[in-house]
């Protein structure tokens, strides 16, 4: 079965040079009022010790939407990819990452990052999965600004569908100096309550436009969090759940059947099989079956467009209708048995 949790956008802060110091980064997330894509703009500022044609950061992205972008002082440089050439470490550009880049293992034949997006959960990345920039940089200070739009994790383990964004601050682990964190998120449309793992924001409480600041790593990454809310009915089905109405419906025509039974028991006392029995044994449980395997739809349609619809093979349930059948027609034809007896018993008195 496919998993229930849709990537959305990896990224994550750079990996930097052990000759350039991270003075400061600043997180701007635009959220859209869907909370399915984010605009992000992060701004670094950094010291660069020495003069010349450089690659200051290294970053990680993956599954975003449109362009990566990425603006030294304002100006525009081209994002390249690592080439399989530069897998020895010692012998390429980015030996001056030594600090972040780790030795080939059994796995991997190249040298790899590690990066974690959420709690208990990293992945090992090859040096050749990461892009980077080359930029002419004068000793002093640097601002650089990269900009995308990430893509929202979807989370389909419940009834309704949770959407996240990830930032990994793993890499920033690795920096020569940390400076501050300023995070900025603002959402668009109606002010949404999302969770972060990043506290309580500067303004005490979330609302449409939240900041928070750092002086040091406040976890691995970032998460922000959106489970939208549903109706009154809706929560009473989730509640009830599919198994629940099941057993309701089953009650229900179990009662049904019981009178449709008695009814044709005292109209035919004395008649070998009854047909009402027949029928309903046949019928029921796999009715019930139906209801339960069409109410994952039905509550889906209830709470709409926020639903994740990820309900497994429930269709397999079917299975168990052979099992059913003998089972309820045992216990109809034990209690017409003893309608039967007690409708003899009560002629012969007469």
């Amino acid at each position: 079965m496919a998993s229930p949790v849709q990537e959305g956008t990896k990224t994550s802060a750079p990996f930097s040079s052990k000759d350039i110091n991270i003075l400061s980064e600043t997180i701007h997330i635009s959220i859209n009022k869907e909370f399915t894509t984010a605009k992000y703009v992060v701004e670094y500022s950094i010291e660069t010790d020495s003069t010349g044609k450089q690659i200051p950061l290294l970053f990680y992205a993956e599954n975003y939407k449109d362009d990566f972008i990425v603006w030294v002082d304002d100006q525009k440089v081209t994002v390249q990819q690592i080439p399989d050439s530069y897998k020895n470490i010692n012998d390429s550009p980015f030996s001056v990452f030594a600090n972040s880049i780790k030795k080939a293992s059994n796995y991997s034949n190249s040298p790899f990052v590690t990066i974690y997006w959420s709690e208990n959960y990293q992945s090992n990345y090859e040096i050749n999965d990461l892009k980077y920039f080359e930029a002419s940089l004068t000793k002093g200070t640097h601002k650089i600004r990269v900009e995308y739009t990430a893509n929202a994790w979807t989370d389909r383990n419940d009834w309704v569908a949770q959407h996240s964004f990830r930032y990994s601050l793993t890499p920033a682990k690795f920096w020569k100096s940390f400076g501050k964190l300023d995070v900025y998120v603002e959402s668009e449309g109606d002010t949404k309550p999302f969770t972060t793992n990043l506290g309580e924001p500067n303004g005490k409480t979330i609302q449409q436009s939240n900041s928070w600041s750092f002086n040091k790593l406040p976890d691995d990454y970032i998460d922000i969090n959106y489970m939208p809310k549903i109706n009154v009915l809706a929560k009473v089905l989730v509640f009830i759940d599919p198994f629940g109405i099941a057993v309701i419906s089953g009650i229900l025509f179990f009662m049904l059947h019981l009178r449709t039974v008695r009814h044709y028991r005292n109209r035919y006392p004395t008649e070998k099989f009854s047909l009402a029995v027949i029928i309903g044994s046949l019928v029921i449980p796999l009715a019930v079956l139906f209801i339960y395997l069409f109410s994952f739809d039905f509550i889906d349609t209830i709470i709409g467009s926020s639903a994740s619809r990820f309900h497994g093979y429930v269709f397999f349930c079917l299975l168990l209708y052979p099992i059913l059948l003998p089972l309820y027609w045992i216990i109809m034809w034990r209690i017409d048995k003893m309608l039967k007896k007690k409708l003899a018993a009560k002629n012969a008195q007469d």
